[in-house]
């Protein structure tokens, strides 16, 4: 269809290029006259050229014939084109044809190969079928062989362990009475040990009390002359007592001072903060469980210098 209308408009080009031609040469065919003389000149004789009509058509002829030719030999190529493309066409539906045979072959061996693979594939599983089937009935007779073994075992195995459990029952009755005998003599000894634990306890708990009430006493009283030694009584009443609140570490180092009850005297407070502060560190015990057990984690006294 492209090829059709491009011979069209390449025809209608020719044709126009041809009558541009045709007229081109009517037009340069003419001579033009000479220029008008005066009227007082003499007149000369006006020649004139025609145009030669024969010689017009014989190049239109000429053209035509030439348009002609080329239109016949433009037809001859598309008609050969034409039968080109139409043996190609022929060549490749044959191709195309032979193709879908050869596919259509192939498909269909490839579809014989599927159907023995499963013809196959399906004789393996009723073999495996088989063979399964043949040793789930060896498997089951020899299970039900071994179950009669094992029963009659269990049954000879039952008789042996109801002689044995009668004999164990008599021996372990023996042995409960013995073990009974036994529990209350040791439970007897443990209440006696028990008493006297507790005892032992309390007196240990007593005098451990003892211990440290009087190792507090002298740690108190140490901790309370340090603090003295650094506080400035200078200018200030007498008979004054505020309480306070230490914070201490293990090492005996000041963590806090915290004023609990004030002495109404707001630099007797300030003053006695700061000699516990200067005092630090105090005087605890160099044990940290006993630091720990006697409370020096935090302690709170009045200060009465």
């Amino acid at each position: 269809m492209y090829l059709s209308w491009w011979i069209r408009i390449r025809s209608i080009w020719y044709s126009l290029a041809l009558h541009i031609i045709a007229a081109a040469l009517l037009v340069f065919s003419f001579s033009f006259t000479e220029p008008i003389k005066p009227s007082h000149l003499d007149v000369s004789i006006v020649n004139a050229v025609t145009v030669d009509k024969a010689q017009v058509d014989k190049e239109l002829q000429r053209l035509k014939q030439e348009e002609e030719k080329r239109k016949l030999e433009e037809k001859q190529r598309v008609e050969e084109l034409q039968k080109q493309t139409e043996a190609e066409k022929k060549k490749a539906e044959d191709l195309k044809k032979q193709r879908l045979e050869e596919e259509k072959k192939l498909l269909e061996a490839q579809k014989k190969k599927e159907q023995e693979q499963k013809l196959r594939e399906e004789e393996q599983k009723k073999l495996a079928l088989l063979e399964k089937e043949k040793q789930e009935l060896e498997k089951q007779k020899k299970l039900e062989e071994e179950k009669k073994a094992q029963a009659e075992a269990e049954r000879k195995k039952a008789e042996e362990e109801k002689k044995k459990a009668e004999e164990e029952r008599k021996l372990q009755e023996k042995l409960a009475e013995e073990k009974r005998q036994q529990e209350e003599e040791e439970k007897k000894r443990l209440e006696a040990e028990k008493a006297l634990q507790a005892q032992l306890d309390a007196e240990a708990i007593e005098a451990q009390k003892q211990q440290d009430q009087s190792l507090m006493d002298r740690i108190n009283t140490a901790i309370y002359n340090k603090i003295v030694r650094n506080f400035n009584k200078t200018g200030l009443p007498e008979n004054l007592t505020c309480t306070l609140r230490v914070r201490l570490l293990p090492s005996g180092d000041v963590v806090s001072v915290n004023l609990i009850k004030s002495s109404g005297n707001e630099i007797f407070d300030r003053r006695a903060q700061n000699a516990v502060e200067k005092a630090s560190p105090l005087p605890v015990p160099e044990d940290t469980e006993t630091f720990e057990r006697i409370g020096y984690r935090e302690i709170t006294f009045p200060f009465k210098p």
